[in-house]
């Protein structure tokens, strides 16, 4: 009885030892995002990827990753068919069904992809007189449409930078709303296409826990005690 008593009073007084019992089921929704997580021999990889993995091995947390597809991805997350994801503020459209992490584990720069060098792109508004290429499912920082109701020239949807950088490439399109990073794998990929990217705003990128996670509270916890000693996180790109 004293052990069973000495092993309850443990547990008690140390919420993240109760939070990491209880979390080897966690599943992390994620969705082909690359260099930020994408999949590889069939494991999520990429520089966000890595630094979910540092601050879940230093917190002694384990989860699996699920590739979701980009229409789907917010529904799946607002419904709860996965555990956490890390993502934008603006993605998240129930934020009470969510505990949101201390800090951002990364950062990420929203911009235009354009074969014109010479434009003057600052801001969104700028590109309501260009046309333009968007990225299913992404909600690029902000609650407000972007849309020909809005006053943009939408010409298609691409399911991702690559299918959307080839689009360019045929100038079915001026420009790509994107982000720098995957910007420059599809650059890589496409030496003869010259690209300029317009920088347009940065967001953080929090990690989301919904909150019908069994020790919700405990585990997020212990992943921002966890977060705060990512001292040397992997380089911002």
């Amino acid at each position: 009885m004293n052990r069973l008593y000495l092993i309850a009073m443990l547990l008690f007084f140390n919420p993240a030892a109760f939070a990491t019992n209880d979390s080897r089921s966690l599943t992390w929704g994620y969705v082909n995002f690359a260099p930020y997580h994408y999949s590889e021999n069939e494991n999520v990889a990429g520089v966000i990827a890595q630094q979910v993995k540092y601050i879940f091995n230093d917190a002694k947390l384990t989860y699996s990753a699920v590739e979701l597809p980009n229409k789907r991805a917010k529904l799946y997350i607002t419904q709860g068919r996965v555990d956490f994801s890390t993502v934008i503020e603006s993605f998240i459209s129930t934020p009470n069904d969510f505990l949101k992490s201390n800090l951002p584990i990364y950062r990420i720069v929203l911009g235009a992809v354009c074969l014109d060098d010479s434009l003057n792109i600052k801001k969104l508004n700028d590109l309501k007189q260009l046309r333009l290429i968007l990225l299913s499912g992404y909600t690029y920082g902000t609650q407000k449409q972007i849309n020909e109701q809005s006053g943009y020239n939408i010409e298609l949807h691409a399911q991702n930078h690559d299918s959307a950088v080839k689009a360019l490439k045929y100038k079915r399109a001026d420009c790509v709303l994107g982000y720098e990073s995957p910007t420059r794998v599809e650059q890589a990929k496409h030496a003869d296409l010259k690209l300029t990217f317009y920088k347009i705003d940065e967001f953080p990128v929090y990690l989301y826990l919904n909150k019908q996670v069994k020790n919700a509270p405990h585990i997020m916890d212990t992943i921002n005690q966890h977060i705060n000693r990512q001292i040397t996180p992997p380089a911002l790109l």
